[in-house]
C-alpha cells in the first residue's frame, strides 16, 4: 500500500456562526513537499493550519494529516508535526533557555545540530527573560522551537514575521536544508520572491476558498509583463504606453504586449533613471487575482 499523503483534504469547511472561514477546500501535500500558502489577511491561511494540528474543529468535509484524523487524534498529530503559530507566543516570565526546554521537550526526537545551528544563526540570548526580548528575538526564539524537533510535518504561520532581511535569508537556508532531508512544509509568507525560491508549488487562499490553479498561472503570466520604470525629469513615455498605475514614489508600472525586455531596448537610453521587470511581487498578484474585474485597475488597494 502507498504511503498516505502529508495532508490531504476533501470538503474541508469551517464556520463560525454565519461567518464562514474555509469553503470547500480540497487539497493534498505529498510527503516531502514544500507548499507555500498565499493569500492576504483574513484569507483563511492560519485557520486552515490550525485545523491541520487540531487546535480548529472542522465545520465539515475530511481532513487526514500524515494518515491520521486530527480530530480524534490531534495528541498524536501535534507529535508527528511541529507548528508554528502566526501570532507568536512565548512565556514571557521565562529565559529564553527556559522556554526552549519547556517547548522542546514535548516532542520525542530534537535534531541538536539543526537546533544548535539555529542558535548560533539567531544569536540569542538564552539566558536574559524573553520579556527582554525584542519582536524578532521572540519570533526567532519561536523558530528555535519550530524547526529543532524532529518530525514528519512542519507547519509555519509566516515564519519570516519581525525578521529582518539577514535573518530572513539565514532561516531560508535554514528550511532550504529540511527540504534537503526529504521534509513536508507547508508555510505561508508575505514574501513572494524568498516563497517561490524555497516552495515546490503555491496555493493561493482568497476568502475561504483556493483560487483554481490555471486562473493563478494566467495571473502570474501577465505579471511577467509588468515593468516598472522611474523616469528622468521631462521624460515620456510613447502615447501607447498602458500605465497600470504610478506609485508613490513617482514609478510607473507598465504592463507591455509583449516581451518586456524589447519593450525597454525600445526607449531611448535618457528616458529612464531606473528600471525592473520580472518581479513579482505579492501585492501585484493580489491586484490581478482579486481586481481584474474593477474598471479601475489603478485604483485597486
Amino acid at each position: 500500500m502507498s504511503e498516505a499523503p502529508a495532508v490531504a483534504l476533501r470538503g474541508l469547511t469551517k464556520a463560525y456562526g454565519d461567518r464562514t472561514v474555509l469553503r470547500g477546500i480540497d487539497l493534498q501535500v505529498a510527503r516531502g513537499e514544500v507548499l507555500g500558502l498565499v493569500g492576504p489577511n483574513g484569507a483563511g491561511k492560519s485557520t486552515l493550519l490550525r485545523t491541520l494540528v487540531g487546535l480548529v474543529a472542522r465545520s465539515g468535509g475530511d481532513v487526514s494529516v500524515l494518515g491520521m484524523d486530527p480530530a480524534p487524534n490531534s495528541l498524536e498529530v501535534r507529535h508527528r508535526t511541529s507548528y508554528l503559530p502566526g501570532e507568536t507566543g512565548v512565556y514571557l516570565q521565562m529565559t529564553g533557555a527556559q522556554f526552549l526546554a519547556f517547548a522542546l521537550g514535548f516532542h520525542r526526537r530534537i535534531d541538536a545540530a539543526r537546533r544548535d545551528a539555529l542558535l548560533a544563526g539567531f544569536e540569542l540570548p538564552l539566558h536574559a527573560r524573553v520579556r527582554s526580548y525584542s519582536a524578532g528575538m521572540k519570533q526567532k526564539l519561536a523558530l528555535v522551537a519550530t524547526l529543532a524537533p524532529d518530525v514528519d510535518l512542519y507547519l509555519l504561520d509566516e515564519p519570516d514575521r519581525a525578521l529582518d532581511a539577514s535573518v530572513r535569508l539565514f532561516l531560508r537556508d535554514a528550511l532550504v536544508a529540511l527540504r534537503a532531508a526529504g521534509k513536508t512544509i507547508v508555510l505561508s509568507s508575505h514574501h513572494l520572491a524568498e516563497l517561490e525560491t524555497l516552495a515546490d508549488r503555491l496555493e493561493f487562499l482568497h476568502d475561504g476558498s483556493l483560487i483554481a490553479a490555471q486562473r493563478l498561472a494566467d495571473a502570474r503570466a501577465r505579471l511577467r509583463r509588468w515593468t516598472r520604470v522611474r523616469l528622468r525629469a521631462g521624460a515620456a513615455l510613447p502615447p501607447s504606453t498602458h500605465v497600470e498605475r504610478r506609485e508613490r514614489d513617482g514609478t510607473l508600472v507598465v504592463e507591455t504586449e509583449g516581451d518586456p525586455l524589447v519593450w525597454i531596448r525600445s526607449l531611448p537610453a535618457d528616458t529612464f533613471d531606473a528600471v525592473e521587470c520580472g518581479t513579482s511581487r505579492l501585492e501585484d498578484l493580489y491586484r490581478v487575482l482579486l481586481y481584474a474585474d474593477r474598471d479601475d485597475r489603478g485604483g485597486a488597494p
